[in-house]
């Protein structure tokens, strides 16, 4: 059993019920926390390296970093979960199968932002539009995990847009941060 269990049942209409599919596969913390490790990375390797050939290093360099971010966070996951006193009875690959499920939208909260550094290392887009599309849109993907939180939960637009907005944010410091760095 996920921490995505844990939300009570509620009478669901269709868009809930499109809400909480999506908050299962997308919307854990994981999700959150990879994007704006993703959008960390990016920024960081970007700065005064945004010339076309280094689209290439950026984009590798930051899928290694997830990847690697998203090992730890599967190992220490299993190993919480392995160790917690209700579990002793349990096998160490059920304590990892929990782990992986639980860290995996730390992976695809990478997909969608390589895309325009994919482009870009492909020479389709310029290395400076990708990365400053990949930012953007690892603040786009954080606003939409925020609004889904409170939607699943049944509250108000307002409220689901304060979401959107509060963890939005945390992708627009990262690139005011680069940009403080590029200059």
């Amino acid at each position: 059993m996920g921490s995505m269990d844990l939300n009570p049942p509620v009478d669901e209409h269709d868009g809930v019920r499109v809400h909480r599919a999506l908050w299962r596969h997308w919307g854990t913390p994981a999700a959150i926390y990879g994007t704006i490790v993703y959008a960390s990375v990016i920024a960081a390797t970007s700065v005064d390296n945004e010339d076309s050939g280094s689209a290439v290093q950026i984009l590798v360099f930051s899928l290694v970093s997830i990847v690697v971010f998203w090992m730890a966070h599967v190992y220490s996951d299993a190993l919480g979960f392995h160790g917690d006193a209700d579990r002793l009875g349990d096998r160490m690959l059920d304590s990892l199968r929990h782990a992986l499920f639980e860290s995996s939208g730390m992976l695809e909260a990478a997909v969608i932002p390589s895309v325009p550094l994919l482009l870009a290392s492909l020479r389709i887009l310029p290395a400076d539009v990708g990365v400053f599309l990949a930012l953007w849109l690892c603040v786009l993907l954080l606003a939409l995990l925020g609004f889904l939180v409170f939607r699943v939960r049944g509250r108000g637009v307002w409220v689901c847009l304060v979401g959107a907005v509060v963890t939005g944010l945390f992708g627009v410091v990262v690139i005011v941060l680069k940009s403080l760095l590029s200059h």
